[in-house]
């Protein structure tokens, strides 16, 4: 990681967008969620910079239950070695009632996972992470634990945080200093 001791931007393989060099309109998004993640967003066109948030909090206000969507976003954390999602994404999890052991094996084993239902969303969440389509029996226990619109959803939930990961990864942002407290939407 690079640093510009003259403004500390915190870089790694680009130089994020400086809070002083922000327009209204960055500034005003950075605010909503301040964090190297949208500075490195802030890189990208208006349209685009805009696109992931409105997105994310798309998947927040969908009627997936919070406990489903946050055990998904940390399996593709773990799956893509994410340590950012993770850290934004673990006291989410824990308001959402899950706890330390129910975190470990959602990020660990679906073996571990004792609740039926969550290893198959699990398991169809590991899917859609390891390819383009799903096998059959994957997709139809999903079916039976959640409504075409809540399985709709964890698809592009899968594929908005798995985006996420590897805008993160290849770009090597740094954590930030403490996770986003969700008070507002991003």
């Amino acid at each position: 990681m690079v640093q510009h001791a003259e403004r500390g931007d915190v870089m790694a393989r680009m130089r994020l967008v400086s809070v002083t060099e922000m327009t209204a309109e960055q500034k005003a998004q950075y605010d909503r969620f301040p964090s190297n993640l949208t500075r490195a967003l802030l890189l990208l066109d208006q349209r685009l910079a805009g696109a992931l948030p409105n997105l994310a909090n798309s998947l927040r206000a969908s009627s997936l239950r919070p406990a489903i969507r946050e055990a998904v976003i940390l399996r593709v954390a773990a799956l893509h070695g994410s340590a950012y999602e993770r850290m934004q994404h673990l006291d989410q999890a824990r308001k959402v009632g899950w706890g330390e052991s129910d975190i470990a094996a959602i990020e660990s084993s679906l073996e571990e996972v004792e609740d039926p239902d969550l290893r198959a969303i699990l398991a169809f969440a590991d899917a859609c992470v390891a390819g383009p389509s799903v096998p059959d029996e994957l997709f139809a226990g999903i079916g039976r634990v959640l409504s075409d619109r809540d399985v709709a959803t964890v698809i592009l939930l899968v594929g908005h945080y798995m985006m996420v990961a590897r805008f993160l990864g290849i770009l090597q942002i740094e954590l930030d200093p403490q996770p986003d407290p969700w008070s507002n939407e991003h």
